[in-house]
């Protein structure tokens, strides 16, 4: 991470909030036990794959949690329940609502 940063945070909810950093130019979506960071384009990518559960698969466990994905990282997944992944796409679509407003005021001053 970029030690000269001015982190924003966007949308906090109990289990999780995302933020920008301004000195890395990246979106911080920390979740449960989750941090994910993303740029731009990378965090709308997720989104869409979220949206899609593209590379989520159906992984019953006895925690109630059922779906899983695979990073890109050997032996790392995430592992979340239903509830958890509308929770998370919420969030994540707030901030793309938050921002996309922000880029319409930036680009067009009243």
């Amino acid at each position: 991470m970029h030690q000269d940063h001015c982190f924003r945070t966007l949308t906090q909810h109990p289990n999780g909030y995302i933020g920008y950093c301004e000195g890395c130019l990246t979106y911080n979506v920390a979740y449960n036990n989750i941090l994910l960071i993303f740029n731009g384009d990378d965090y709308q990518y997720f989104l869409e794959m979220l949206h899609e559960r593209s590379n989520l698969v159906y992984f019953p466990t006895s925690h109630g949690k059922e779906l899983l994905m695979r990073s890109p990282v050997l032996n790392l997944s995430i592992i979340l329940s239903e509830h958890e992944l509308e929770e998370l796409i919420s969030m994540m679509e707030e901030v793309s609502l938050i921002v996309e407003a922000q880029r319409i005021l930036n680009t067009y001053p009243q």
